[in-house]
C-alpha cells in the first residue's frame, strides 16, 4: 500500500502492480483464488487507484459459449466491488468486520474499446472515487463508489456501487428483527435450464430452473447451487447480489434467444434481502431492438419477486458479437420442453 497524491488517472493500468493479490479478508472473500485485486494506491481518503488481474481459465467467469469471448462483465464488477471494499478499509479506516449492504450498482462497458483477452491474464486498472454518508457522530452509514475502468491503456467503462454500512452487531440485530431467532434452509429448485440456452457450458454455473415463456416475457425460478465455490465463497444468510446479477444475465440471454450474445452492462437496485428459504421468481422482458440484428433485443428489464413482492430489479445491456461459424436457429427445438 502506497500513498501518492500525484497519481495520474491516465493509463492507470500501467501504474499498478499485478504481482500478487491483496489480503482476502479485506475484500470479504474466503478463498484466495476468488481474490482479483492486486494493488491499491491511495491518492487521498476519497480517491484511490486499484489493479485487478483478470484470469483466463476461471471455472465460473471463464465459462461462456460465445467464442472468442470478451472479459466477463460480472468479473469486472466483482473486481470493482473488491477494490472498493479494500479501499474503504485501508483509506477510510473502516473496521474489517463492517458489513456493507449493496443498495444499487451499475456497470457499463464499451464493447468497442474493450480489448479481447489474449494469451496472458488481463490487467484491469480502476480509478475509484468514494463519498461517505455519515451519522451525527461521524460514523460511516453509507458509501458511494464511482469507478473508471481501464484495460490496455484505454478507458473501457464506468461503474458505481452504493452500499449501506453497519457493524457486525447491528447487522445481526437487523436480521433477527427481519427473520426471528432462526430460519429455514435454502428453498429447493426445480429442473435447471439447459446451460447452452443461457450461454454456459458447465451445468454447475446455471442459476435458473423451470423457465416459462409468455409472449415476449420469460420467467424462471432462482436455483443456484449452494456449493458453488464462486457464487457462495462463504456462508450467507441471503442470496448475495452477485448471484442475482448472474440470474439477471442468464434470463436476459434466454429472453434474447441469441446464441452469440453477451451482457455488457447492468443497472440494478436492491430493495429487500433475497431470503434463502422462500422461492424467488425472476421475470424478464426485452428492451428495445438493435438495427440490422434480426430483431434481437438490445437489453432486458429483469424483476425479482419473493412472497409476491418485488425485492430487486436490474436492466441488462446485451450486445451480439461477430457471427459464429454456425448460428443457432431462433426456433431451436431445445426450447421445446424447456418451458
Amino acid at each position: 500500500m502506497t500513498c501518492d497524491p500525484k497519481i495520474e488517472a491516465t493509463a492507470v493500468d500501467t501504474q499498478l502492480s499485478y504481482e500478487r493479490t491483496v489480503e482476502r479478508s479485506l475484500v470479504h472473500r474466503a478463498a484466495v483464488g476468488e481474490v482479483f485485486v492486486t494493488d491499491v494506491r491511495i491518492a487521498d481518503p476519497n480517491r484511490y487507484l486499484a489493479g485487478a488481474q483478470l484470469p483466463l481459465g476461471h471455472g465460473y467467469y471463464g465459462d461462456h459459449r460465445p467464442r472468442p469471448a470478451p472479459f466477463d462483465t460480472l468479473l469486472l464488477l466483482e473486481s470493482c466491488r473488491q477494490a472498493s471494499i479494500y479501499g474503504a478499509h485501508e483509506a477510510m479506516g473502516l473496521p474489517v468486520d463492517t458489513t456493507m449492504m449493496v443498495r444499487d450498482w451499475s456497470i457499463r462497458l464499451d464493447p468497442v474499446a474493450c480489448p479481447a483477452p489474449g494469451p496472458a491474464p488481463g490487467e484491469l486498472g480502476l480509478v475509484d472515487t468514494v463519498r461517505a454518508r455519515r451519522g451525527p457522530r461521524g460514523d460511516v452509514r453509507g458509501l458511494r463508489f464511482d469507478l473508471e475502468l481501464w484495460l490496455a491503456r484505454r478507458q473501457v467503462g464506468r461503474a458505481h456501487i452504493t452500499v449501506g454500512c453497519t457493524t457486525a452487531k447491528q447487522y445481526a440485530a437487523l436480521r433477527r428483527l427481519q427473520r426471528g431467532p432462526g430460519g429455514a434452509g435454502p428453498a429447493e429448485g426445480g429442473d435447471p435450464v439447459r446451460p447452452e440456452l443461457v450461454g454456459r457450458s458447465n451445468p454447475a454455473n446455471v442459476v435458473l430452473s423451470d423457465p416459462v415463456r409468455d409472449g415476449a416475457e420469460v420467467s424462471a425460478r432462482l436455483a443456484p447451487r449452494f456449493d458453488h465455490p464462486s457464487l457462495f465463497d462463504h456462508s450467507y444468510d441471503h442470496y448475495p447480489a452477485m448471484v442475482l446479477m448472474e440470474a439477471a444475465r442468464q434470463l436476459s440471454l434466454l429472453t434474447a434467444d441469441a446464441g452469440h450474445t453477451v451482457a455488457t452492462g447492468f443497472d440494478a437496485g436492491f430493495e429487500r434481502f433475497a431470503e434463502l428459504d422462500a422461492p424467488i421468481v425472476v421475470r424478464a422482458r426485452p428492451l428495445g431492438r438493435r438495427d440490422g440484428d434480426e430483431g434481437y433485443p438490445a437489453g432486458a428489464e429483469v424483476i425479482f419477486e419473493q412472497g409476491g413482492e418485488r425485492i430487486a430489479r436490474s436492466a441488462v445491456d446485451l450486445v451480439t458479437l461477430a457471427e459464429p461459424a454456425v448460428q443457432r436457429d431462433r426456433r431451436d427445438p431445445r426450447w421445446e420442453g424447456a418451458a
